[in-house]
């Protein structure tokens, strides 16, 4: 008996080194859980430092800031990930200006978007925060080409590496700033100066430089990919931050401060390992070269949802059991007296459909089916607005339950859309 578990380590130990898929996979999951910890410890001491009116100020000044970011994160780097190798070089060279360009149309957007919030939440002393967070957006063009080139590329221990050092950066900068008295400016400065390591770590480790004497790519190649990529970014947008903007206008500040910690608590060491899985996942679904690539895909497919469910799925169900125990423990007493454990639990739920929705929107993308992907995402935003406009009258228990039940029904239906997907010929893969 000893000997064949030995053997079945052995070789699940072989399997890990020779799958490129599972390598990356660890390596993405083990900086995150650093970062996740790092974040815990953050998390306890803003709980235990701000009071649910500061943490409803602070979920508006990041709710702004993510609304905006979104859009930054993909719009142009994920054609850059699946473009055909001969025509990269042109698309990068195009790429790179656009990206400028994004990055002070973001920022003026940010502007625009705190300026409506001061006043929608009767909040003047958001404004500032808000836009200073902003600036981010020009930092990132210097380096979003060579991300992408570096993700395409398979580099992910190194994306682990420079996610582990920002998180570093900013928990370092947050308790000494919070050790100053610096309120909720401790969160900002540091969000604001973590960009510059993201950006020069994969500037070292890319040897792409932009050079105006190369041909481009027409820009409306890029642009035509990238719309219905964008149109799922905005729907994003709306799912991710919609719930923050009704609890805030319709319970107060005080309610949306509580329901912003259960979600970060919630949503926590779950969402590491979805978040690990789904970086990893469209770089290995891209890479799946073979003679019936699309065929490849899809098996690459099917084995990443299998793994999704096992991990994902067994974490969620510890954490959740956990959260009457840890939440007091951990975050104040406060926290559990003023309801947040039920909201924890269910929160924590909504991880795996979600992350079962992602990863199959991943390899929508991969099969270039932007369009098929569109429609599951704005089928599924549908659902969230809706659930989430009847559940508000009823409170925060109710808001939680609408948003498992619309994820749980969203990734059932895009799992079903995939599973069509992929039993298609390939030429009609392609074509559609």
């Amino acid at each position: 008996m000893g000997r064949i578990n030995f053997q079945t380590l052995s070789h699940l130990a072989h399997s890990f080194r020779a799958n490129a898929f599972f390598r990356n996979v660890g390596w993405l999951t083990g900086s995150m859980l650093v970062s996740r910890i790092l974040r815990l410890a953050i998390t306890v001491v803003v709980a235990r430092t701000f009071s649910t009116v500061d943490y409803g100020q602070i979920a508006l000044i990041f709710t702004a800031h993510e609304i905006i970011t979104l859009f930054m994160q993909r719009c142009t780097q994920v054609k850059l990930v699946q473009a055909p190798l001969e025509a990269l070089s042109a698309l990068c060279r195009t790429t790179y200006s656009l990206n400028w360009l994004l990055g002070l149309g973001l920022l003026l957007a940010q502007c625009v978007t705190g300026f409506i919030i001061i006043k929608v939440y009767d909040a003047p002393d958001l404004w500032l925060p808000i836009t200073i967070l902003g600036l981010c957006h020009l930092l990132m063009p210097i380096g979003m080409v060579h991300a992408a080139l570096n993700v395409r590329q398979g580099k992910l221990k190194l994306v682990a590496k420079i996610e582990v050092a920002q998180t570093v950066f900013e928990a370092v900068g947050v308790l000494l700033l919070i050790a100053f008295g610096a309120g909720i400016w401790a969160l900002v400065i540091p969000k604001l100066f973590a960009p510059l390591l993201w950006v020069f770590g994969h500037r070292y480790q890319c040897s792409w430089r932009f050079d105006r004497q190369l041909p481009g790519a027409g820009w409306r190649s890029i642009l035509k990919y990238s719309g219905n990529l964008i149109a799922v970014d905005g729907m994003q947008v709306i799912r991710q931050n919609l719930d923050y903007l009704l609890i805030g206008h319709f319970l107060g500040l005080e309610a949306l401060g509580l329901y912003f910690f259960a979600f970060n608590a919630g949503l926590g060491i779950a969402t590491t390992f979805a978040n690990a899985i789904n970086s990893a996942f469209l770089p290995h679904l891209c890479n799946a070269d073979s003679d019936d690539a699309a065929s490849a895909r899809s098996g690459r497919y099917r084995a990443g949802i299998r793994l999704i469910g096992t991990i994902v799925g067994g974490v969620v169900l510890i954490q959740a059991a956990a959260a009457p125990f840890y939440v007091p423990l951990i975050f104040g007493e406060k926290w559990e007296a003023a309801g947040s454990i039920p909201l924890i639990v269910i929160l924590c739920l909504t991880a795996l459909p979600k992350t079962m929705f992602e990863a199959s929107s991943q390899f929508l993308r991969a099969v270039d089916q932007p369009q098929l992907d569109l429609l599951c995402h704005l089928k599924l935003t549908v659902l969230l607005v809706i659930g989430l406009v009847l559940s508000v009258p009823f409170g925060l228990t109710a808001i939680a339950l609408s948003i498992l039940v619309t994820y749980t029904l969203g990734a059932l239906m895009m799992l079903l859309t995939c599973r069509r997907v992929s039993q298609l010929p390939v030429n009609i893969v392609v074509m559609a």
